[in-house]
């Protein structure tokens, strides 16, 4: 029987991460191309008899399913697969739901600041057709930047908003192609932002090129 080979990472929990800290280099065949095979395999050539589980390289916990059994895929070398202790991983998904409660909060106070202002624009536009926001052109290019997409330069399309600057970064289709190429916050740079769409903002937008006029 044909015999695979594959690096494995032995890992623990620092902050908010999974970082690797050994490598195991496990030898297995086709039957044993499954998590608990792994897993035993990777707990045998560590010497230990700790629970683990097996993980991504985002920290999702990999299980057992009809994708997972094969050497299919566990033989390929693209793919990170971490080894972390139970007691860990379960203070490492605490840390997340922490994590993501607040940010959650933030993009909460911050979505609120953006939204009230823009429903404040539309109430003047819908009250008088004819009410006219009259600013100098400096005034105007900024306001422009502040509703242009970072990615496309052009008008905010479904805007998305970033919660680790509290900023409106792009149209969403330009987000979400950024997010399959980089980690990064388009404005901030920040590792593994969150962003959110802003919903009815786009037709805030649209009211806002009638009541905007360059002095």
């Amino acid at each position: 029987s044909r015999f695979f080979s594959k690096v494995y990472f032995y890992c623990g929990v620092f902050g908010w991460k999974i970082e690797a800290n050994r490598t195991v280099i496990v030898r297995f065949m086709e039957f044993e191309a499954t998590v608990p095979g792994i897993m035993a395999k990777v707990q045998a050539a560590l010497n230990s008899e700790e629970p683990l589980t097996l993980t991504d390289a985002q920290g999702n916990e990999i299980v057992e399913s009809e994708g997972t059994k094969g050497s299919l895929y566990w033989k390929q070398n693209a793919r990170k697969i971490f080894a972390v202790s139970e007691e860990e991983f379960q203070r490492f998904q605490q840390g997340c739901k922490r994590k993501r409660s607040r940010y959650f909060v933030l993009a909460a106070q911050g979505l609120q600041d953006v939204t009230t202002v823009m429903k404040e624009l539309s109430d003047i536009a819908s009250s008088n057709r004819r009410t006219t926001l009259v600013m100098n052109d400096s005034q105007a290019q900024q306001l422009r930047a502040a509703f242009s997409c970072l990615v496309c330069k052009g008008p905010l399309q479904q805007p998305m908003y970033a919660v680790c600057c509290r900023s409106i970064v792009g149209c969403r289709v330009c987000v979400l192609q950024w997010r399959e190429t980089s980690t990064q916050c388009l404005k901030c740079r920040e590792e593994n932002n969150n962003v959110y769409e802003v919903n009815g903002l786009s037709d805030a937008l649209l009211v806002m090129r009638d009541i905007i006029s360059v002095d």
